[in-house]
């Protein structure tokens, strides 16, 4: 009884954590193409203005990545893979004006 108790209780420490891990995984990606596509405009001094992740709710974070892009976003947009783009898009949720978990509420 006791080793089907542990056994048991291990599974679900492995399950709970590894999708914890990758959830966090992804917005780090996000972060990296973040920092490798975008910020070579989106910077101080740069040709578009400085992103403020936290000016836009997660769904218009959302709502505006649905979106298909045009002009100069057109071209670094369409070189990413839908991956880069979801972990991006995670990223940009992760600092969204109404995520509260940045904030130590959730």
């Amino acid at each position: 009884m006791k080793k089907t108790l542990f056994v048991t209780l291990c599974i679900f420490c492995l399950v709970a954590f590894s999708s914890s891990a990758f959830a966090a995984r992804g917005w780090r990606a996000g972060k990296k193409t973040y920092k490798s596509v975008c910020m070579s405009c989106h910077k101080r001094g740069g040709e578009a203005q400085r992103l403020k992740l936290n000016q836009w709710s997660k769904a218009k974070w959302t709502k505006y990545f649905a979106e298909e892009k045009k002009g100069k976003h057109a071209d670094p947009w369409g070189q990413l893979t839908d991956e880069e783009k979801d972990n991006l898009l995670k990223y940009f949720h992760k600092y969204a004006k109404d995520d509260h978990t940045r904030l130590g509420c959730g």
